[in-house]
């Protein structure tokens, strides 16, 4: 886990983060064609173009200017991480990493539960067993990409942004 890469290795690495994130938009493409109403790509298409290169173009860049992983991953792994590395394993301190990112989005959720709407608490709750896992595993493969990146944010950031 701890054993950093080569630069090769890394850029192999990062390439291989980006090739998973444009598989998985690729894939929610997909699953929305199918399964949304008749002409929900459309309008996207119209709004942003159809040519592939511009839409994967901006996919890309939006990765390195959204503030929401960029900050975040500048607590998570740029601070909370190496501190948890000094007292814990690092599978350990990603599932600790992993419960407080959870927690720290927990808050967004709460107001749908005090919403009065019949139902609405037991839907936060059953949403909050499906999240938590996912944040929990997502935080274990980030942990791991940085790692092996040498500590590099840039792993924790493009795992973030998948997730």
């Amino acid at each position: 886990w701890r054993d950093p890469v080569s630069w090769r290795q890394g850029v192999t690495v990062i390439a291989v983060c980006f090739l998973v994130f444009f598989a998985l938009t690729g894939m929610l493409w997909v699953q929305t064609y199918l399964y949304a109403p008749s002409g929900t790509l459309d309008r996207t298409f119209l709004r942003y173009g159809s040519d592939p290169l511009s839409i994967y173009g901006m996919l890309a860049a939006s990765l390195l200017i959204s503030p929401g992983p960029l900050l975040e991953e500048l607590g998570w792994r740029g601070f909370a991480l190496p501190q948890l590395l000094k007292k814990f394993a690092p599978l350990t301190a990603a599932v600790i990493l992993g419960t407080m990112w959870w927690a720290w989005h927990l808050p967004r959720d709460l107001p749908a539960m005090f919403s009065g709407e019949p139902g609405a608490a037991w839907g936060v709750i059953v949403k909050q067993f499906a999240i938590a896992p996912g944040m929990i595993a997502g935080t274990i493969i980030a942990v791991f990409v940085c790692n092996k990146l040498g500590g590099s944010l840039w792993g924790g950031l493009l795992t973030h942004a998948i997730h």
